[in-house]
């Protein structure tokens, strides 16, 4: 089976007070866009095999609120190469260790680090992604610089 990839960058978000970074959570804004975008992929009954997130308390939050409402039953679990300071090449050792290469995946993280791996993915120009943006790119063989392909986007502005 080939390798779907939806790329979701975390929701809107507060600015960091108590916790920095790591625990800056999503603002009322992030959590409604990421509700009418769960809204929507559940309409297309979109349900990806497996789900990964940043550590970080956006991000975490983000994936529980998408897949609360698109796939109720699967539960995302921490994935270290996704945190904002990760390197492309890192999520895709981590995917290829975990034996992640083929079925379909979630990975919700930051920009530039996902908009960064895009562009290494499909081996092109990526537009970049605005907070609860998601891409998917498809892989018709392995998982690779420049094997994928970038097929589909969805932003919640555009979610009825």
């Amino acid at each position: 089976m080939p390798l779907l990839l939806d790329l979701l960058r975390h929701g809107d978000a507060l600015p960091a007070a108590d916790g920095g970074d790591d625990a800056r959570r999503l603002s009322p804004r992030g959590e409604r866009d990421l509700e009418r975008l769960a809204l929507h992929l559940a309409g297309l009954r979109w349900r990806p095999d497996r789900a990964f997130t940043s550590p970080m308390v956006r991000a975490r939050d983000s994936a529980r609120i998408v897949l609360r409402r698109a796939a109720p039953d699967l539960v995302a679990a921490v994935m270290d190469a996704l945190r904002p300071d990760g390197e492309p090449a890192g999520i895709v050792a981590a995917l290829v260790d975990g034996g992640l290469t083929e079925g379909h995946l979630l990975l919700v993280g930051h920009q530039p680090l996902l908009g960064e791996l895009a562009r290494s993915l499909t081996g092109g120009e990526t537009p970049g992604f605005a907070p609860g943006d998601l891409l998917r790119v498809e892989f018709a063989a392995d998982l690779a610089a420049g094997a994928g392909r970038s097929r589909w986007r969805v932003r919640p502005q555009d979610c009825a």
